[in-house]
């Protein structure tokens, strides 16, 4: 679709690019420290001084501990961290519990490492995931469970008592879970994040995986990470030095500036998107397409029933009409998507925000 879009001039709704600036600090730092930093190889696990701070920031915003030298490893972005836990744990034919509708990343990884994707459905608009959907969709090969909170497309934040229950449910069929917080200061409600691997029943048995892409809009420099107990992390280690020997050493000196940022900076962060989502949501329901209301990320989830057609004839549709790409819901579900909606990606500059509504002010479907 970013290519489809780009022929075609239209606006990117597509890709989770995140088009706003990064913070002024962290720019102001990456000049002055860039020629000084170090332009070799970091060790595998990465950075001495970024892991410590990984390991400050998992204690007191996610209350999860993490040892910086065994329970930390620095990755090519979240995405990086995600591929080297499964190719470290999981074996060809086992299963893996994917909620719908997921990021397709985590389906497509698991594929290439011969791990079978096992949807587990969760119903619009609140996505809640339950036992009875995770026993559906368990079977005798079923060895991990991803969980993406908050969830990309859905913007579904997991709430304590539905980690809990997913808890229980992991420890009963002895589950190794991993997590996706990659979007966890990006959130619109008064309620704080929740990371799984804070909760007794699972602190064991997770791998937190996160980054620095989306909160600091910083996508390019590819940084993320993977925590948890050391004998989770070691063979992960191993992985991960094996798909890309480490993420690159300038940028994670760099970017370790990131976590001394003010709590003003996220409060700002998460008002700004908020103001973008109800603005491009409006947007879309003035054209006569409805939305959903996302608790977290940053993407909405347009209902193209009105359009006729499956999700990506709406897709298609959109773009050709309104010169707005977005992504088709079949991207995030195994089979056919339950109703023919697009994700809309709302990390965009002022000025885009302006040409979307412009461009779906004036739009005349099909």
């Amino acid at each position: 679709m970013t290519e489809r879009c780009v022929a075609v001039g239209g606006i990117n709704l597509g890709q989770g690019l995140s088009r706003t600036p990064p913070p002024d600090d962290l720019l102001d730092h990456a000049t002055a420290r860039f020629a000084s930093a170090d332009h070799s190889y970091s060790p595998a696990h990465g950075d001495a001084v970024l892991r410590r701070d990984i390991a400050r920031k998992l204690a007191e915003y996610n209350g999860v501990h993490a040892d910086p030298e065994h329970g930390v490893v620095a990755t090519i972005g979240a995405t990086g961290a995600y591929n080297a836990a499964v190719l470290a744990h999981l074996d060809p034919g086992d299963g893996l519990l994917l909620p719908e509708p997921f990021y397709g990343y985590h389906r497509t990884v698991a594929e290439i490492h011969g791990v079978v994707p096992q949807p587990v459905r969760t119903d619009a608009p609140d996505f809640r995931l339950d036992r009875s959907a995770l026993e559906s969709a368990t079977t005798d090969r079923t060895r991990a469970i991803v969980l993406c909170t908050p969830g990309n497309p859905s913007g579904h934040r997991m709430s304590p008592d539905e980690i809990e229950e997913v808890a229980r449910f992991a420890a009963d069929r002895d589950l190794l879970v991993i997590t996706d917080e990659i979007y966890e200061h990006l959130y619109y409600g008064d309620e704080p994040h929740h990371s799984p691997a804070s909760f007794d029943l699972l602190r064991d048995r997770t791998i937190t995986v996160s980054g620095l892409s989306k909160t600091y809009s910083i996508p390019g420099w590819r940084l993320g990470y993977a925590a948890g107990p050391p004998e989770l992390i070691a063979p992960l280690r191993i992985a991960a030095d094996a798909l890309s020997v480490c993420a690159p050493t300038p940028l994670q000196q760099i970017a370790a500036r990131a976590f001394t940022l003010p709590d003003s900076f996220y409060a700002r962060t998460r008002q700004d998107y908020r103001r973008k989502r109800d603005r491009i949501a409006a947007a879309f329901r003035d054209a006569g397409l409805a939305t959903n209301d996302p608790e977290g990320a940053y993407y909405l989830l347009v209902d193209g029933t009105p359009l006729g057609g499956d999700s990506v004839e709406v897709a298609e549709t959109i773009l050709s009409a309104a010169g707005i790409a977005t992504i088709p819901a079949d991207a995030f579900h195994l089979g056919a998507a339950p109703y023919p909606y697009v994700r809309a990606c709302f990390a965009l500059t002022d000025a885009d925000i302006l040409r979307v509504e412009e461009h779906l002010s004036e739009v005349k479907w099909p």
